[in-house]
């Protein structure tokens, strides 16, 4: 049996050559407001073009698996469907 929990992260987006975003790196966070801080972080220092803060329920590291991610936050650019998931 896996452990199971709730999981914070940051996905970070970047531009390829052609000038498209692409996933950039994921980071885990410790709970919503380190997410959203992260995520603004990143795109304000110029690291990334855009970033969502994001919540996996009931995640399982072992097996990888979880809810679909609920996005918390977004900033800078960021694709269509990741600001469409934002739960407002």
């Amino acid at each position: 049996m896996s452990d199971r929990s709730d999981v914070y992260g940051v996905q970070t987006f970047l531009k390829d050559r052609k000038g498209h975003l692409c996933q950039g790196s994921t980071f885990e966070c410790r709970d919503a407001d380190e997410a959203r801080r992260m995520a603004e972080q990143r795109v304000q220092r110029g690291a990334v073009v855009g970033s969502a803060a994001f919540l996996r329920r009931d995640f399982s590291k072992e097996f990888d698996d979880g809810s679909e991610p609920i996005t918390l936050a977004t900033y800078g650019r960021v694709p269509p469907g990741v600001a469409d998931a934002l739960p407002f």
